[in-house]
């Protein structure tokens, strides 16, 4: 099986009505990959648990329980559809969306769920980035307003709407352009402080490499240029944000492929059992390889990516234009 490529289609996340800071997640996918020199479709399901809080340092995915009831029901046939409010046990659904059956989210996710609210989503990258999907996330802007609340004045209209004016009321009319209206003041960014500069340490930048630089200094309350002048204090001369992602989705196809060939293992396996065998531990050797990569550049992250992984990416780019031009082909 080459490498898949995989397209959120369905997205559930259950709250625990018991356990506190308890949820789990049901995402379907379509996933398009070649197998035996044609181009297969098939959708894959996952479940999901987390502890997630705004209170805790760091969200976390958890094993499911061996002995627990799923989400997913076992051997089933029928595509699941979930809706918000609905019951499985002891979760209710808190937020649905499926594409195929015309599900959408009722309203804005709970803040646990809001990126913007709780950051350390961002540890979960599956699941942040399958929530920045249906939900497409952005950072409201406010936009500064004066402080008197009657409207602005047009040049040539102070005369109809008091004779009281001042001098410095009738100088400014000189310096109109008719027709437009007084602009608002600029709002000025305050300056981070010094002390709070100082303060920030190599590990309190570690925790956000996994976010663009802009988000990273937001979240340190600095500007990108304080944030890039302490990077190279402590030998950082690139942020390495996108070293972390493209890692990130190297591991997440892999994952793909090993789940698909564990399904297909059944199947085949009295005529190609070893050949599965072989194709399995490969993948899952790689997988180890990239997940420990990632945790050396998250430790240093000056390195540079191994050639044999710039090569490995450089594969699975091509099979992903290859995938997607097969799918337009298809439809």
């Amino acid at each position: 099986m080459d490498a898949a490529v995989s397209t959120l289609t369905a997205l559930a996340i259950f709250a625990s009505t018991v356990g506190h800071a308890a949820y789990r997640s049901v995402q379907g996918y379509r996933v398009v990959g070649r197998k035996g020199g044609g181009w297969v479709r098939w959708e894959r399901w996952v479940e999901r648990q987390f502890v997630l809080s705004l209170s805790f340092p760091r969200c976390v995915e958890v094993a499911l329980p061996a002995a627990a009831p799923r989400i997913l029901p076992a051997g089933w046939r029928s595509r699941p559809v979930f809706r918000e409010g609905q019951t499985v046990d002891t979760w209710r659904c808190i937020v649905a969306f499926d594409s195929v059956a015309a599900v959408a989210p009722s309203s804005p996710p709970p803040p646990v769920l809001s990126p913007f609210v709780n950051p350390q989503l961002q540890y979960l990258s599956n699941l942040y980035n399958d929530l920045l999907m249906v939900f497409r996330f952005r950072e409201e802007k406010t936009v500064p307003q004066l402080v008197n609340s009657k409207q602005p004045i047009r040049c040539g209209e102070q005369g109809k709407t008091s004779d009281l004016g001042d001098a410095s009321e009738s100088d400014s009319d000189g310096d109109c352009q008719s027709g437009k209206e007084l602009a608002p003041p600029v709002q000025k960014h305050t300056r981070a402080n010094r002390k709070h500069i100082d303060s920030i340490t190599l590990v309190d930048i570690a925790q956000y490499f996994h976010l663009p630089i802009r988000d990273a200094s937001k979240t340190l309350k600095i500007g990108v240029s304080i944030l890039k002048r302490k990077c190279r204090q402590y030998g950082i001369p690139r942020w390495p944000h996108r070293k972390i992602k493209s890692l990130d989705s190297l591991i997440h196809d892999l994952e793909f492929v090993l789940a698909r060939e564990d399904e297909d293992e059944e199947e085949e396996k009295q005529l190609q059992k070893d050949r599965l065998a072989a194709a399995i531990n490969a993948l899952t050797k790689r997988k180890s390889m990239l997940e420990s990569e990632k945790e050396t550049i998250q430790q240093k992250p000056a390195m540079d990516l191994m050639a044999e992984t710039k090569l490995f990416r450089e594969d699975v780019f091509k099979r992903r234009y290859r995938a997607k031009s097969s799918v337009m082909d298809m439809d």
